[in-house]
């Protein structure tokens, strides 16, 4: 089952060695911007910055004291917030790019397809018997996806593995997971307009 965790403090729920490889690879890219060609470095002096990132973090990779590793990401994080570059790259589908979630800004639910009009569906002839289909096979799937779920949660808890929101595979081979038909309804992340509809336009 998924967690319950608000999604601004998971960060506080995961892994330590999730957190380390989380703030080596935002030191990466806000020291790449630092030593961009308008700052005079160049290609040439981010690699030689970046060998000397790696080889801090190797230094203490092989930590096994749990307190001195968890001081250490401590005064990390801080030593990043302070040299942070103040305009990072960002890439356009990630958090704070232009183009993040951007399909999903107009996007409706997949459901909206139930109300849709014989003549609307009649253009979409392999599309809609393909979607009857999974809809029924869904029906089917959905006692048994749950109780999986249910089994997963129990397995892990009993393995001292700690509860996130990752979904387990299909029980069984060539099997269904849960929640297998939000995979195969998902909209294209990037979706073009068809030119073949009527007046070339996407008008419903």
């Amino acid at each position: 089952m998924t967690s319950g965790v608000p999604a601004g403090s998971l960060y506080k729920f995961l892994s330590h060695k999730r957190k380390v490889l989380s703030l080596y690879k935002r030191s990466l890219r806000h020291l790449e911007c630092w030593c961009a060609d308008q700052y005079g470095y160049g290609r040439t002096g981010f690699c030689y910055e970046r060998t000397l990132l790696r080889a801090r973090f190797d230094k203490y990779k092989n930590e096994t004291d749990f307190k001195r590793a968890t001081q250490l990401l401590r005064l990390g994080e801080e030593e990043f917030w302070e040299n942070q570059h103040p305009f990072p790259l960002i890439f356009p589908e990630e958090p704070g790019g232009v183009m993040y979630e951007r399909s999903w800004t107009h996007q409706l639910p997949e459901t909206t397809m139930d109300h849709w009009e014989p003549q609307q569906k009649a253009m979409f002839p392999d599309y809609f018997d393909k979607r009857e289909k999974w809809c029924e096979t869904r029906m089917k799937t959905w006692p048994d996806e749950m109780k999986w779920l249910k089994e997963s949660d129990k397995q892990n808890i009993e393995k001292g593995v700690s509860l996130t929101d990752e979904l387990p595979a299909a029980k069984e081979k060539d099997g269904y997971p849960p929640f297998w038909w939000k995979t195969v309804t998902r909209a294209l992340e990037r979706p073009k307009v068809m030119t073949w509809f009527p007046k070339d336009q996407d008008s419903y």
